[in-house]
């Protein structure tokens, strides 16, 4: 039997991107795109944009956990190769 997908479409750095996700992930992708842009606004150098914006994020999630101490481990791997292949579109 396979998973049930909707298909999400989000704008980040000003480009279009459409994924699949589970439905039970598609408001938290919502977020993590508002996320990414507010801190895309941010950052003058267009050109590392991304990266730097990957960076500060996963930064800040380390160090959250750290202040909390949980010691959760995410996979993110999955989705960030699926913005890697739009992306290269």
């Amino acid at each position: 039997m396979t998973a049930k997908t909707e298909t999400l479409s989000l704008r980040i750095f000003g480009r279009d991107l459409t994924i699949s996700c589970p439905p039970k992930e598609k408001n938290n992708l919502i977020k993590a795109a508002e996320l990414l842009n507010n801190e895309l606004e941010g950052i003058k150098d267009k050109n590392n944009a991304l990266i730097i914006a990957g960076l500060t994020l996963a930064n800040k999630q380390l160090n959250s956990k750290e202040d909390s101490g949980k010691s959760d481990v995410v996979d993110y791997s999955k989705l960030i190769n699926k913005i890697e292949k739009a992306f290269s579109k």
